[in-house]
């Protein structure tokens, strides 16, 4: 049984659940801790709970015909897998790849009979579930929006200013960044060198920062 703390974390709507149901997912979960980039799901597996992410992120992607992988969406503490939602209530098959992020993961795992109760029973856990998919649907929409629309500079753009810390800081390398954009490492490092030279970013050896978060934001369009 996880404490009252860690249901606040991974379940930000459980103060909108009733007792039982509050309880409930008390008792009918499974805390998992794993290193980062450990896997957890890849197309083809069966899905037997709802995951929710109570420290660290977990990155959901996709792998392409020439082996590029492509990130569709990160999911944060309080948040959780769509997709996987998806393949629980309706018997499909995990169609991508889960991993744990960077600095590892620790997340809930939601018993399917459970959630399946819960879904039916109190209206508050509906509406959170349809809140995570509605959010997480329209992030999807905007990243192929992305894809479809932008050049590749404007969309690494986009991801720096996401990826960066408070300081400007992003600790990833960039095969990492390349992996998350679905391209390869050369092409981020041409876009990294052209962005450097215009005084936008400091690159580093696995590590980069922003100078200029108002000049990169504007080139997200």
């Amino acid at each position: 049984m996880i404490d009252a703390d860690e249901l606040a974390v991974a379940f930000p709507f459980a103060p909108g659940l009733s007792a039982s149901a509050q309880m409930k997912l008390r008792e009918q979960v499974r805390v998992v801790s794993v290193p980062a980039r450990a896997g957890l799901l890849q197309p083809g597996d069966a899905v037997s709970g709802a995951y929710f992410v109570e420290a660290g992120s977990i990155r959901v992607h996709y792998l392409d015909a020439d082996g590029h992988e492509g990130t569709l969406y990160r999911i944060e503490p309080g948040e959780s897998c769509i997709i996987a939602l998806n393949c629980l209530f309706s018997a499909m098959r995990y169609p991508a790849f889960a991993e744990a992020g960077d600095d590892g993961a620790r997340f809930v795992v939601l018993e399917g009979a459970a959630a399946r109760e819960l879904m039916s029973e109190d209206p508050a856990f509906l509406q959170a579930m349809f809140e995570q998919v509605s959010t997480r649907l329209y992030g999807l929409l905007a990243t192929l929006e992305q894809a479809i629309r932008l050049p590749m500079e404007a969309r690494l753009a986009c991801l720096l200013l996401d990826l960066a810390d408070s300081e400007g800081a992003i600790a990833l390398s960039q095969e990492r960044l390349a992996s998350h954009l679905g391209t390869s490492r050369e092409v981020v490092s041409r876009l990294l060198r052209a962005l450097a030279k215009d005084r936008l970013v400091e690159s580093g050896y696995g590590k980069l920062r922003l100078l200029d978060r108002s000049a990169l934001s504007r080139r997200c369009t």
